[in-house]
């Protein structure tokens, strides 16, 4: 006979719905509690499932490749029922499951002990459950295991839906923080087109570069999956697009940036060094606006470390002489600072062909 509905079913699917995994792949965790469950219990299958209107889905299945069945074939919308352990000792003569032609004749399935899965708020969205192809009864250890188990489902099932519930929030930070920085770049913007002090213009400017770069990794955070992660090569192109929205026509940007992950931390710091490295070459590399490009390459040197290399191909070694200007020496301490707050070597190289800058260090997760 097909199971009534819960008394509370409304709240009981809208539980479900909040830890959203119907739709969830098998996961090793809950295997390894099947695996466990039937090894106990000495039964030829075990399930973790989770029931929804309609259907129950396997989060789990040992003995059986089986993903799922439509809830009114399912055995364990009766367990739904029960505040403890259901257990039917032989299914061909329980009237719950006696006309269940398709799980007990078809199937075989002369035995089922389940226990509930039940969210804080009491309300059952599933089931952790034993059958087996002959008549039998649980031992009391083997019921009281059964019983620990589902309690370590929900564990597991609690812990994942405060995880997506942290990712949310952190994503929504990220995107809020995003849009607050972009309004202070605005503000940066407004304010620096009514001044002609070159030197305040010139730490309008700095500190513009800068709340871009964390513009750039909030925008990177809320489209990653991790908290602390910043996948490098969309990250660096965002700030290298930026940067080149403010060159001038004769100046161009290219780059060549790796696929890897660094720490928030290191990935703001390159990103401040080469947007000082981009402002200087603009200042001084290109006298007469004759054409020219900036060059990024980033990447795991063979020793584990990251090396970031800025190198234009201007007027080098008279570059280096220009950039001893104060209003340019501001943006070589920022530059400085930053490689000194993530430990990293810094180089710079002038040349008749250009100028370089080089910037290494050993990431904290490699």
């Amino acid at each position: 006979m097909r199971a009534p509905l819960h008394p509370f079913e409304t709240e009981r699917l809208k539980t479900l719905a909040d830890y959203d995994m119907m739709n969830a792949p098998a996961e090793s965790e809950f295997d390894d509690i099947a695996k466990l469950a039937a090894a106990i219990c000495e039964a030829r299958y075990a399930l973790v499932t989770l029931i929804d209107e309609h259907h129950q889905h396997f989060l789990a299945a040992e003995g059986t490749v089986l993903t799922g069945n439509t809830r009114d074939l399912a055995i364990c919308s009766h367990a739904l029922l029960q505040d403890d352990l259901m257990e039917i000792p032989d299914t061909r003569l329980d009237l719950r499951t006696a006309d269940n032609h398709a799980i007990v004749a078809g199937l075989g399935i002369h035995f089922y002990a389940g226990v509930q899965l039940s969210a804080p708020n009491g309300q059952p969205i599933g089931t952790l459950c034993v059958m087996d192809d002959k008549p039998r009864m649980l031992t009391p250890l083997q019921r009281q295991t059964l019983r620990t188990l589902g309690r370590q489902v929900m564990t597991q099932l609690e812990l994942r839906r405060t995880l997506c519930n942290q990712d949310i929030l952190r994503g929504e930070m990220d995107h809020r923080v995003k849009n607050s920085l972009q309004t202070v770049q605005s503000l940066l913007r407004l304010y620096a087109s009514r001044i002609t002090d070159e030197a305040a213009l010139s730490a309008f400017a700095a500190v513009e570069r800068r709340v871009a770069a964390i513009v750039a990794l909030h925008r990177e955070l809320h489209n990653s999956s991790s908290v602390a992660s910043v996948n490098m090569r969309p990250f660096m192109d965002g700030v290298l697009k930026h940067l080149a929205a403010t060159c001038p026509d004769n100046l161009r940007i290219t780059s060549d940036i790796a696929a890897f992950e660094l720490a928030s931390t290191e990935a703001t710091a390159l990103a401040v060094v080469a947007s000082e490295c981009v402002a200087n070459a603009i200042k001084h590399a290109f006298p007469d606006d004759r054409a020219g490009k900036v060059h990024v390459t980033l990447a795991f040197t063979p020793k584990g470390d990251v090396r970031m290399i800025c190198r234009d191909n201007g007027v080098g070694a008279a570059q280096d002489e220009a950039m001893r200007d104060p209003l340019t020496s501001l943006g070589l301490r920022i530059m400085d600072a930053s490689a000194h707050q993530i430990g990293a070597k810094m180089e710079r190289r002038s040349a008749p062909d250009g100028y370089a800058v080089e910037m290494t260090f050993r990431p904290v997760q490699p």
